[in-house]
């Protein structure tokens, strides 16, 4: 069995794609040993750790309708377009959240996962201090300072909480919190450490969607496995992602295109980078269509197997280690 870590990178509701890439190195026998990931890619990491066989995970994501998770209060019902005006202009998003939080933590409870704690990875041959040593890392953007959080890893330094008492669907629900979509999650902090009891979290998308290099050992030791990478795209040219911004609207997703994708540019241009990582076509998909039928989930999960099975017929870590002198 090969072993390998994980980087999911975010994508909202082209999430199937990321959980039939999953099933993929699954049913190639490989084992997944951790995962970090942002926004879709947390929700997804945070149920493959929690213990989900990729075949019962697959069977959730079908029977979920997504729409659910467009929730407003219980007084739009019945006019869901002043409900989601009401939500922007006062709460810094359309939908509360609440259903995609309720979701999640049912479904971790179901194998025994709440809190950080739950997720600790007894690992004593790692290059990370034991304080770090969890199962999962997701990307969350700290607004109310204007940074970036990878939680657990920053509950304390950062919040001045101890992580193993956190919950993990808040933590996911704030990684996934699309700007304008969804409401930023209130993250609770100790007295003193963050000017206030807590701050809020938003799509840790905004500071990095592929944090492709968070597992890569800084101490100058070969690696033990690799770090893989699973994205949402066709693997192409960035000259390709040129947009017209003929209009407001264009431009404003433009801006959000780009505050999400730059960081991680730098990363997905390297050749060490693109060759450790399986691009999954997922065009025709936007991130905030929650109205996908049964058809088009499978259509995005088969684009996952596809691209995870492609890339595995000719991956080889030896070579690839070789190829960028990482020995």
């Amino acid at each position: 069995m090969a072993v390998t870590d994980l980087v999911l990178e975010g994508g909202g509701a082209k999430l199937p794609g990321l959980v039939g890439a999953v099933d993929a190195l699954s049913s190639a026998d490989y084992s997944i040993h951790r995962i970090a990931g942002t926004s879709a890619g947390a929700i997804v990491g945070a149920l493959t750790t929690a213990g989900f066989p990729p075949e019962n995970l697959i069977e959730t994501i079908l029977d979920q309708d997504f729409t659910d998770f467009e929730d407003l209060g219980p007084a739009f019902h019945l006019v869901p377009w002043l409900g989601k005006i009401q939500g922007l202009l006062f709460h810094k998003g359309m939908y509360l959240g609440t259903a995609l939080h309720d979701f999640l933590a049912d479904a971790l409870a179901s194998q025994g996962i709440r809190t950080w704690g739950d997720l600790r990875l007894h690992d004593p041959h790692s290059a990370l201090p034991w304080e770090r040593q969890y199962r999962l890392v997701v990307i969350v953007s700290d607004v109310s300072r204007g940074r970036m959080l990878r939680l657990p890893w920053d509950y304390e330094s950062a919040l001045g909480l101890d992580p193993d008492s956190q919950s993990v669907a808040e933590a996911v629900c704030a990684s996934a919190a699309t700007p304008f979509f969804f409401r930023p999650r209130s993250l609770p902090a100790a007295a003193g450490v963050a000017g206030g009891n807590s701050v809020l979290g938003a799509d840790g998308g905004l500071l990095s969607n592929f944090p492709v290099d968070i597992f890569d050992r800084k101490d100058e030791r070969p690696a033990r496995w690799p770090t893989l990478g699973v994205m949402l795209s066709a693997r192409e040219p960035a000259d390709t992602q040129w947009r017209p911004n003929a209009n407001t609207y264009q431009y404003v997703i433009s801006l959000l295109s780009t505050m999400i994708n730059a960081h991680d540019r730098r990363h997905i241009d390297e050749p060490s980078v693109t060759d450790r990582t399986i691009f999954v076509d997922t065009s025709g998909h936007s991130s905030t269509d929650f109205a996908l039928t049964r058809e088009d989930k499978l259509g995005l999960i088969d684009a996952g197997q596809s691209a995870a099975g492609e890339f595995l017929s000719s991956w080889d870590w030896q070579a690839w280690k070789e190829r960028y002198d990482r020995h």
